[in-house]
């Protein structure tokens, strides 16, 4: 086990940066090193040797080269799936920051059935409106679907299901 955490420590957790995943990912998503240059203002040999690093720290190609552009492989494929989270916790954790700052001003998105706006809901939003005046509230009309479990997944809304539904916990 000290092995293994020695050589993560050595090989990816010094070695592997987040700028070298997010130019990873805008040279997938343009397909092109030339144009993902472009796109982040930087030269394609800056480009190259990101993507040369990350390789080497992973041991393994990301890229399949081609005169038509780059495609990923699956072992990018793999690593942008989960650099999808962890870009996604990273901007959670700055919206955490803002929201600690000033928890006065913020935005709270709410899923609900139709039929719980009017009474429950309204009543809940004109109390923290008055409390909290800053603070933008959007309703969204969600109907107890596999829609409603993405939504939340997504963190596109909270629900108002939930028995412990506050909104003041989950202002973003």
């Amino acid at each position: 086990m000290a092995v293994a955490r020695a050589d993560w420590e050595n090989r990816i957790g010094r070695r592997l940066k987040l700028r070298d995943l997010h130019i990873l990912s805008t040279v997938v998503q343009w397909g092109s090193m030339a144009k993902a240059a472009t796109h982040l203002a930087m030269t394609q040999p800056a480009i190259s040797d990101a993507i040369a690093n990350l390789e080497e720290v992973l041991r393994v190609r990301l890229l399949d080269r081609s005169s038509k552009g780059v495609v990923p492989t699956i072992y990018a494929n793999a690593l942008l799936k989960r650099g999808l989270v962890v870009f996604d916790e990273l901007r959670q954790g700055i919206k955490d920051i803002e929201f600690l700052s000033n928890p006065t001003v913020g935005e709270v998105r709410i899923g609900c059935s139709e039929s719980l706006i009017p009474g429950f809901l309204s009543a809940i939003i004109d109390r923290l409106s008055h409390r909290y005046p800053e603070i933008v509230v959007h309703v969204v009309d969600v109907q107890p679907t596999a829609t409603r479990y993405r939504d939340l997944r997504e963190r596109n809304v909270v629900s108002c299901w939930e028995e412990s539904f506050n909104p003041l916990w989950t202002m973003k």
